[in-house]
């Protein structure tokens, strides 16, 4: 992605929504905000098990940037969890973060540990390498992400995030190989009849690339019948983000999204 660009995994901020409703995320730790929905899906593993999710949303949204440009995206995913705490997957999508650009795939590798802080507490480190196949850019901007997360049952969860490589063009200018770090925090809140409501907040710290950071968050509604979820988000973001990537910035946008689990 071409934005400033995890959780660990990366993933659109709406299937990060949608994934804090269920059990069981393939989407490593991101991005949007998935830090809740990873840590504690993995935490409650007795065994270790294989899973994967299909899913599609209207707008690929990562840390409050479209990676499509207000189009739809396809995103696949798997993972196995170890009954001794670690974990590791992949995960993938289309992009197309340029207005009438060439679409593209991004494929993530993630793998981490999850420990249990008490009976409420649950701490997870992941590291994820984030890959583009077929890029059209001149630029390599496949990187790292290093990212700690802290989560309270399955309520509320913050994380900080590091990258040491990242590589990313806005009007502000080109950078390549730069440091970026990303402080988010994420919550749930169970509803009746299998709704939930989630939210998001996050800050994008971008100084070593541009000289500037920017705010960004969601809400959603989610729903979970059986293997299937899906769910509604609203993004927002500060000036700076439409400084920096201009109609990218996802700030009063929609998405709709569906994720099967299996």
């Amino acid at each position: 992605m071409d934005a400033q660009v995890v959780m660990s995994p990366k993933r659109m901020a709406s299937e990060s929504a949608l994934a804090a409703a269920t059990t069981g995320g393939n989407s490593p730790g991101g991005a949007a905000l998935l830090t809740l929905a990873l840590l504690l899906p993995y935490a409650c593993a007795a065994e270790g098990s294989w899973s994967a999710s299909l899913g599609a949303t209207s707008n690929y949204v990562y840390r409050g940037i479209s990676q499509t440009y207000g189009g739809a995206a396809v995103q696949l995913g798997a993972s196995y969890q170890s009954a001794l705490g670690w974990f590791a997957g992949a995960w993938g999508s289309n992009v197309d973060p340029y207005p009438g650009g060439e679409s593209f795939r991004e494929l993530d590798f993630y793998t981490g540990v999850i420990r249990p802080l008490g009976q409420d507490f649950t701490v997870q480190g992941t590291y994820t390498h984030y890959g583009y196949l077929h890029d059209p850019r001149s630029a390599n901007y496949d990187h790292n992400e290093v990212s700690v997360a802290l989560a309270y049952l399955d309520l509320i969860a913050a994380s900080v995030s590091y990258q040491p490589d990242s590589t990313s063009y806005s009007d502000l200018g080109f950078a390549q190989r730069r440091s970026a770090l990303a402080y988010e925090i994420t919550a749930r809140w169970p509803l009746p009849k299998g709704f939930a409501a989630t939210a998001g907040a996050g800050y994008y710290d971008l100084h070593d690339l541009f000289g500037v950071g920017y705010w960004a968050g969601d809400l959603g509604l989610s729903y979970v019948y059986r293997r299937l979820t899906v769910g509604v988000s609203r993004f927002f973001c500060d000036s700076t983000a439409a400084r920096l990537y201009e109609d990218a910035s996802a700030d009063g946008t929609w998405a709709v999204s569906a994720i099967w689990r299996f």
